[in-house]
């Protein structure tokens, strides 16, 4: 073997194991995200018993930030605004900013089609601008 067989042969060693290298970077990336997306497994016994009793614990939850009064924010006048929106828009904008569902996900537990929790986000967010222009400088 010659010198030059060899250095070609250390650059093709390099070039594959940055390749590889690279290659399980992303497959680790994709693993991980994927585990997040998994649910995790809960034991009953660490399960509280007042949710037991609920057929959905996770909806109750979700209602129960999105009835008025129940969800504070540090504006009064965003609370106020909040809560004139439709109780759909006020659940897909919790899911979406309190539990950071990403709109795919939404859109599956709704029943809905992916555009639909978009264009319903899209919606909440121009009234909720609206009802806080509108306000002005109310609480300023």
């Amino acid at each position: 073997m010659n010198h030059q067989e060899k250095s070609e042969r250390d650059e093709l060693r390099a070039r594959f194991t940055g390749w590889l290298e690279v290659t399980l970077y992303r497959a680790k990336l994709n693993y991980v995200k994927r585990r997040e997306r998994e649910k995790s497994i809960v034991y009953v016994d660490a399960f509280p018993e007042e949710l037991w009793v609920s057929e959905n614990p996770e909806r109750n939850w979700i209602q129960g930030i999105t009835e008025p009064g129940a969800f504070r924010f540090e504006e009064e006048r965003l609370e106020n605004a909040f809560h004139t929106l439709s109780e759909q828009r006020r659940e897909i904008l919790a899911l979406l900013f309190v539990e950071e569902r990403t709109p795919k996900e939404i859109a599956g537990q709704m029943g809905c089609s992916l555009q639909h929790v978009y264009k319903q986000r899209s919606q909440a967010l121009k009234q909720l601008r609206l009802m806080l222009e509108k306000g002005g400088g109310e609480n300023e």
